[in-house]
């Protein structure tokens, strides 16, 4: 249960506090006596769509996972993501702009305002969908049956994880509608900060492709960042919380008094509904704020990966006996690379002479391992199932392959791979 309300936190908050501020910002629409529609809604059409792209994709990796690369999919989509993010933040000051002069956008500027506001919505939900999506495959657990209690508490966890969410998002939307420079700040913030993990990936992406060549330090930032991911939503929802703050102190200088008792009724319930939405934003921040620390801590410390096994190196080549790994079960082995590094990688036997190679981590969820439970194997940090058939082929969750050779009662596995991995768990 907490594994799952982790899991759903950590991927799918960052966008919600960024969309949520965003929501706020953007203009409305619409005219006549009856004002405008709220602008927010763009972004929830967005959203939904970006779900709607994300599920689709997730039921084709299902169905054909060797056809689908999910680090090409993702690198496609990230770039006019990015370009989407600059656009809608530059469209959000300049309408903000104009309305400081004085002069109301036109209803063009308007329209397009929301729907570049809204197909970034839709494009970064659609990079966060599959993931959160494929959390659903670990609500039955292996040999246990549906209607079981530990698949009851997942469900239950999952949807207290989006609840969470939900709340914080809508939280930041309000909070930001009670300021006039609220908004724009906390949705350039927001958006920013899911930007620069956005063009950090690209950049892992064009890494691991070898287009590009980082200077090591440089490197090592990113892969730092990367692997620590969760703290840069903490400093988001952080930042959520001062906005919770600076509302609950704006709320104490509002008017309360008025020329009649009606009046005054209405501005003190005001003042009383600033509070209490700054009160409940706060809480629901230092509750994302737990799961994403102390939550995370005790999922992490459920599974403990099993230790390496010895090997030999022999040349440039890592060398396992065969007879030591072709028993169908997960063996982990551990290198350490000529800067310090070790570098995990594991082998299970498929089928027949068929072995599953790879390092024991993956392009989603990082260098957190694999174990083995009732004959599956898992992913650590996700709890995904992995397909074993599929363990070796790109894509998804599966361990990021390396090239191997089998031979001679050996399997071998370059040297050099698991130099050039050590990026991965730097």
């Amino acid at each position: 249960m907490i594994q799952q309300i982790v899991e759903i936190v950590s991927t799918t908050l960052l966008l919600a506090l960024a969309l949520g501020a965003l929501s706020a910002a953007v203009p409305s629409m619409g005219g006549g006596q009856k004002g405008r529609k709220p602008g927010y809604r763009s972004i929830i059409w967005g959203a939904l769509a970006g779900v709607a792209l994300g599920g689709v994709l997730t039921i084709v990796h299902l169905l054909i996972p060797r056809q689908i690369n999910r680090q090409d999919i993702t690198f496609w989509a990230l770039i006019p993501t990015v370009i989407l993010a600059a656009v809608t933040l530059v469209m959000v000051w300049r309408v903000r702009g104009r309305a400081r002069k004085g002069v109301e956008a036109s209803s063009t500027q308007r329209r397009a305002a929301l729907w570049v506001a809204a197909a970034y919505a839709a494009m970064a939900t659609f990079r966060v969908a599959p993931t959160a999506l494929l959390q659903i495959r670990t609500f039955v657990s292996p040999n246990t049956s549906l209607v079981s209690t530990d698949t009851v508490k997942n469900i239950v966890g999952y949807l207290i994880g989006v609840a969470l969410v939900a709340l914080l998002a809508v939280g930041v939307r309000k909070l930001c509608e009670r300021g006039a420079l609220l908004a724009p700040i906390m949705s350039t913030v927001g958006v920013g900060i899911l930007t620069l993990t956005h063009v950090i990936l690209i950049v892992r992406i064009l890494q691991a492709k070898r287009i590009i060549h980082l200077p090591g330090a440089i490197f090592e930032s990113i892969a730092w960042t990367i692997n620590h991911e969760d703290a840069i939503t903490l400093v988001a929802t952080a930042l959520a919380a001062v906005a919770s703050i600076l509302v609950w102190i704006r709320s104490r200088s509002l008017p309360k008094d008025g020329p009649n008792p009606a009046v005054r009724r209405l501005r003190l319930a005001e003042a009383k509904s600033w509070r209490r939405l700054s009160a409940g934003s706060l809480l629901a921040c230092a509750a994302a704020g737990a799961v994403l620390t102390i939550g995370a801590a005790i999922s992490s410390a459920t599974v403990e990966l099993s230790q390496p096994e010895p090997f030999e190196v022999s040349g440039d080549q890592a060398v396992v006996q065969l007879d030591k790994v072709s028993d169908g079960h997960l063996h982990r082995f551990a290198y350490t690379t000529s800067t310090g590094i070790e570098v995990r990688f594991i082998v299970i036997q498929k089928a027949g002479s068929s072995f599953g190679v790879g390092l024991d981590a993956c392009e989603i969820c990082g260098p957190t391992g694999y174990y083995e439970k009732d004959g599956k194997v898992i992913c650590k940090l996700c709890e995904v199932a992995m397909n074993i058939a599929t363990i070796g082929f790109k894509g998804g969750c599966n361990p990021i392959p390396i090239d191997y050779e089998v031979s001679n009662g050996t399997l071998s596995v370059p040297i050099a791979q698991l130099e050039a991995a050590a990026s991965v768990f730097a």
